[in-house]
């Protein structure tokens, strides 16, 4: 298995996955697992990995050094992210692990790790058989560059647009031999066929929610929203900026003492300034976001630039919270808008939306069972990650349900 970032603690999005994916692979198959981490790696983290894997290797790495390695890539003509995450160090490593024991299998996490994958899949021993290789694309990370572009001004939509180009044709398989491509949504692989193009072996390996660590909560009479997610991530900051910035004055002129709690690890300066608006806290990382979620009458998810499953809303949903989101954040949650959850568009109905919440306590109770039997009833973790085992194994669709 190869990732990105450290598979644990699951705390954002991409661990959340890969933590879950990890915990299921370790009980069906001798594990390798190999990731970078641009965080200091604690013990507790080495540990449980180890507990897991029969082979770690976790190799550090900086951003800024992350960011000249990018920026050479894209130089040479190639895409910055392989590039970014790649380390001789690691290349190494894993190298060593296939000569003394040939993988029969390769789970590359998405497209960063790429250049990993292809040292075992590109340079075998003459007789040695081919793994299996699958592609964990989860989201259509191109697209994501695609609508950076479409938001920025030149040079950087020069940038974005061409590592966009760049990371599609990795998408596409114009490089690798993929035996499949996975994705956590039915709107994810659409997506994929309408950007990247039509192939066979395309799968919905779909995400779940922990269902006993979230419990649904009672729920909360007060006047406040939380926003939570990584906050030196561009989609989060962006969201929450434009939900500030267009959505909170019209909701405060309604509703009295509204307020927004914005939780999440490595809130950038611009985050941070928003705590200067009327009605918004800026907590920063939590040790749990349970709490916050037990203080909040809802969730908003606000999210203009948004790929793949949000996490954070099957999260509030299984806590028993009404959430409110963009149609960006709504795409690919298997949830009926206006019965689990409710859908805001512009900042007006956002601002109604919101004041029926924060003010029908039989309303917002109504959303939040039925938030809650939703993700019971279709978001077991071990249930929705399965396939993997099959594609891995060489199953594939005559086994697990393949997409569309």
């Amino acid at each position: 298995m190869l990732t990105h970032r450290l598979p644990f603690p699951p705390d954002r999005g991409d661990r959340i996955r890969s933590f879950h994916l990890l915990k299921l692979l370790a009980r069906h198959f001798d594990l390798a697992v190999a990731c970078t981490s641009d965080e200091p790696v604690r013990n507790e983290q080495r540990d449980a990995l180890a507990a897991m894997a029969q082979r770690v290797a976790i190799t550090p790495i900086s951003r800024r050094y992350s960011r000249l390695r990018g920026v050479a890539a894209m130089l040479a003509g190639r895409a910055a992210t392989p590039a970014a995450f790649f380390r001789p160090s690691l290349a190494r490593t894993i190298q060593r692990w296939d000569e003394r024991e040939p993988f029969d299998a390769i789970l590359t996490f998405c497209t960063g790790m790429i250049d990993y994958a292809r040292l075992l899949t590109c340079s075998r021993r003459p007789g040695s058989p081919v793994p299996v290789h699958i592609l964990d694309l989860v989201d259509v990370d191109s697209m994501k560059w695609l609508a950076y572009a479409r938001q920025s001004r030149q040079p950087l939509r020069w940038v974005y647009s061409a590592e966009s180009r760049r990371l599609r044709a990795i998408e596409a398989g114009c490089f690798d031999r993929f035996d499949a491509i996975t994705f956590v949504s039915h709107a994810e692989a659409e997506a994929y066929r309408q950007h990247v193009g039509e192939r066979p072996h395309l799968h919905i390996v779909t995400n779940g929610v922990d269902l006993d660590y979230f419990q649904p909560l009672p729920d909360a009479d007060t006047r406040r929203l939380v926003f939570i997610g990584v906050l030196d991530y561009r989609p989060n900051v962006d969201g929450i900026e434009w939900f500030v910035e267009h959505v909170m004055p019209p909701l405060r002129c309604r509703v009295a003492g509204a307020r927004l709690s914005i939780v999440g690890r490595n809130p950038t300066r611009r985050v941070l300034e928003l705590r200067h608006r009327d009605g918004v806290d800026v907590v920063g990382s939590v040790d749990d976001v349970r709490v916050h979620l037990r203080q909040a009458a809802a969730v908003i998810a606000p999210l203009r630039i948004a790929r793949g499953m949000q996490n954070k809303v099957l999260e509030a949903m299984a806590a028993a919270r009404a959430v409110v989101c963009s149609p960006a954040a709504f795409e690919g949650i298997d949830a009926v808008a206006g019965r689990d959850l409710l859908v805001g568009t512009e900042p007006q109905h956002w601002a109604n939306t919101l004041e029926r919440v924060l003010t029908e306590a039989s309303y917002r109770q109504m959303i939040a069972r039925s938030a809650r039997r939703r993700v019971e009833q279709g978001c077991d973790w071990d249930r929705c990650l399965e396939p993997m085992i099959g594609l891995l194994s060489g199953q594939g669709p005559a086994t697990y349900r393949a997409a569309g």
